[in-house]
């Protein structure tokens, strides 16, 4: 699904997201400055996006029959690049953002309307290089934990409210 890369991940901080394009900048000036970007200045997904949703991944998965897959016992087994994980275009496409724009609230129960803006890439893809401690994680488990996780989503405006930010895992 589209992604919204913001280098703000929580919906609730519509101050920071808000557009001032009223100053003379265009939108798009607005959601360039606003991506979540690497050192070099390219796009990038915080690992700590990922990281909360492989947090909800896991509470949607039950071992055993009877009990949830622990986060804090996966995070001892699992581990992840720290930083940020460069997008890339899907499919070897060219990646490419459009402006997306909402009308909202400023903040619940107000009256008071802003605009928020951020780059939406409707073909996105991350690599994710992780590595397993031995004989912790089978790869089906892996995939399902992510798979889970895609289903939370990445990014602002997660579901079910929106579907943006939803991906679909590939462990090979």
């Amino acid at each position: 699904m589209p992604l919204l890369l913001h280098r703000v991940a929580k919906h609730q901080l519509r101050d920071e997201i808000a557009s001032s394009a009223t100053g003379g900048s265009s939108f798009e000036d607005e959601a360039l400055k606003k991506m979540s970007k690497d050192e070099g200045g390219n796009p990038s997904v915080p690992v700590s996006w990922l990281r909360d949703a492989i947090r909800v991944g896991c509470s949607r998965i039950i071992v055993d029959g009877c009990k949830q897959l622990s986060f804090v016992k996966l995070q001892q087994s699992l581990h992840l690049p720290a930083g940020a994980l460069p997008l890339r275009g899907r499919s070897n496409r060219l990646l490419e953002w459009e402006v997306y724009t909402s009308v909202q609230h400023a903040s619940p129960g107000s009256k008071k309307m802003i605009t928020v803006v951020a780059p939406m890439f409707r073909h996105w893809m991350v690599e994710i290089p992780i590595s397993v401690d031995e004989n912790q994680l089978d790869n089906s488990l892996l995939e399902r934990i992510f798979n889970e996780a895609g289903k939370s989503g990445i990014g602002l405006f997660h579901p079910p409210k929106k579907q943006f930010g939803q991906f679909r895992a590939l462990v090979q």
